[in-house]
């Protein structure tokens, strides 16, 4: 059946449309004039775009929200910047599909990748030492990779500017983006919602995986701070992460006092990072009267014992609301008179820095506090296998289940990570090392021997699937392929297809979860490489669908389209 041109694009795009699954922010090469006006995010990995001819990826249209103009261009991502980007294969990852996902490394992403994250006073001397080196080389290296935004005015279209940043502030500047409220209006995509913990999950591998890469630690993880053992900031000393001034400011001795902080908050919230760096750190444990303690072991237990993962309407009212009562929102009925609890409470205790949403990752303990929080989220989960994430008209549009967490690239959907346990992702966690005491202490560690079972069974799998060396490209079960004949350029493009069965035994790919062996293009991709398709279709063939789409399809003028959302006013920006 004859095909033409269009129409074989059009195919493609249809079947990009029924993907799930971009990491980050903004890649040199997509800040470049070109790419801004060509609207393509498909950087050259190896020579083609996105490793195409290496088969780590293809330049893909991105499914088109049916939304109105958004008043502010950070919804709906990435929608205001790119109409295509990177989708990867297998086990690649990143803007580029250069990188591994999550729990893989080696050049062909086929080495299992793990780490264990501890209890941050649980470090030896030398593992603590290495930890808070790392998080100094990122705080003063450029990032090679990416360049961070900043805009006056977040509803006008092309008001921003691109800038150079550090690795650890380009981090920041992610959760700046994503926490602080869209204009008219007190929602974002990282907060206030069922997006809340697994937005910040990926926002510490990502991390993790920038500073493995500038250091070459690939033993660099982000350890945890249980602060339900303790009554004040025991990692608020020279030791840990600086010791405290009267005036908040980290004693001179600490590394951390020579920091500065980037993206001043400022109240219209219209204003994207402003980039100065001349704050410091700020914190002030437990001097503020309404946030004097720290969550306790109570709070913990309260909080695993919710039993449905959010509740209408999905946002800081919900009640009976695991992830809101983790969040802290939801506050415990008791003598303290919390005004906020739980992952709340714990940025108001320190009062300062970590105090406001947008600007708190520019405290280095705002890692270890997550890193905890996505430990409690891990055991609910395991607790909970029959819990889903939220599918309701209720969700705010940024934090449904199908919507892209902004402002990662490759495009990840907020339920992406849903039913994909830390072990796959790389990561586990091990126990305080100091066991608790006391009634209600006990609630936040796992069955020993449930866990010890878990431990030698991943243990077991994981030694096994490193020595395994299967080429991943080679079909496994049924793989259909397109023999794809070009007749010539600009005329049409014959496509046929043919059922293939394969008896191959099992391989590490099928534990990625990603069925990336069901995209027409990779079946094109292994006929070129078994040397049976047509050479003459490139990868720039593919990358040229998306320009082609994007040029043939009528565009909707920015002017008079339906606008749902109230004009720009300040609102108190909370927790």
């Amino acid at each position: 059946m004859g095909l033409s041109y269009q129409v074989w694009c059009l195919m493609v795009l249809s079947y990009m449309m029924s993907l799930k699954g971009a990491e980050a922010q903004f890649p040199h090469a997509c800040t470049k004039p070109e790419a801004l006006q060509t609207r393509v995010c498909c950087p050259l990995w190896n020579g083609s775009p996105c490793g195409f001819n290496s088969g780590r990826g293809v330049c893909a249209p991105h499914p088109a929200k049916d939304l109105p103009k958004p008043v502010d261009y950070r919804v709906n991502w990435p929608r205001a910047f790119y109409d295509s980007v990177c989708t990867c294969w297998g086990n690649y990852d990143g803007f580029d599909c250069s990188q591994c996902l999550p729990g893989w490394r080696g050049p062909m992403c086929m080495q299992r990748h793990h780490v264990e994250r501890k209890e941050i006073t649980d470090l030896t001397d030398s593992e603590r030492d290495t930890f808070l080196s790392n998080l100094h080389q990122a705080k003063q290296t450029t990032s090679s990779r990416y360049t961070i935004l900043t805009s006056n005015d977040t509803t006008v279209d092309g008001n921003y500017v691109f800038h150079n940043t550090s690795v650890y502030d380009l981090y920041v500047w992610m959760h700046y983006y994503s926490a602080k409220s869209y204009a008219g209006s007190e929602k974002n995509a990282a907060h206030r919602g069922p997006a809340f913990i697994f937005w910040h999950r990926v926002f510490l591998l990502f991390i993790e995986r920038e500073i493995r890469e500038l250091t070459g630690n690939q033993g660099f993880y982000i350890p945890y701070w249980d602060w339900t053992r303790t009554k004040d900031c025991n990692i608020c000393t020279n030791k840990y992460f600086g010791g405290v001034g009267k005036d908040g400011r980290i004693d001179s001795a600490s590394p951390f006092s020579k920091w500065k902080t980037i993206c001043p908050f400022q109240e219209s919230l219209d204003i994207i990072c402003i980039q100065s760096a001349s704050g410091h750190l700020i914190r002030n444990p437990g001097k503020d009267p309404l946030y004097k303690t720290l969550p306790t072991a109570g709070d913990v237990e309260d909080t695993m014992a919710m039993p449905l993962f959010d509740t209408p309407p999905f946002d800081k009212t919900s009640k009976n609301s695991f992830r809101n009562k983790l969040e802290g929102f939801e506050i415990p009925v008791d003598s303290r008179r919390l005004n906020n609890s739980m992952h709340n409470l714990v940025h108001r205790y320190l009062n300062g820095t970590m105090s406001l949403v947008p600007t708190a990752a520019n405290d280095p303990i705002f890692m270890l506090h997550h890193s905890f929080i996505d430990k409690l989220l891990e055991k609910w989960l395991q607790d909970h296998s029959e819990a889903t994430y939220p599918d309701s008209d209720l969700v705010h549009p940024a934090q449904r289940a199908q919507a892209y967490m902004a402002p990662f690239l490759p495009l990840r959907t907020n339920d992406y990570f849903w039913g994909r346990d830390t072990y796959s992702l790389g990561y586990s966690y091990s126990e305080h090392s100091l066991p608790r005491s006391g009634a209600g202490h006990n609630v936040a560690k796992h069955d020993e021997s449930r866990h010890n079972s878990k431990m030698n069974m991943r243990t077991s799998y994981l030694e096994e699937s490193s020595t395994s060396g299967v080429q991943w490209q080679w079909p496994v079960v049924g793989v259909f392929s397109i023999v794809l004949l070009c007749v010539s350029v600009g005329a049409a493009i014959k496509c046929s297809g043919k059922k293939q069965s394969t008896q191959d035994g099992p391989t590490e790919e099928k534990d990625s979860g990603l069925d990336y062996r069901s995209n027409p293009l990779y079946g094109v991709w292994v006929k070129e490489e078994s040397g049976t398709s047509d050479k003459s279709f490139s990868s720039m063939d593919v990358a040229s669908c998306a320009t082609h789409l994007h040029n043939a399809a009528p565009r909707a003028s920015s002017e008079g389209r339906a606008d749902n959302q109230e004009s720009a006013v300040n609102v108190e920006v909370q927790l």
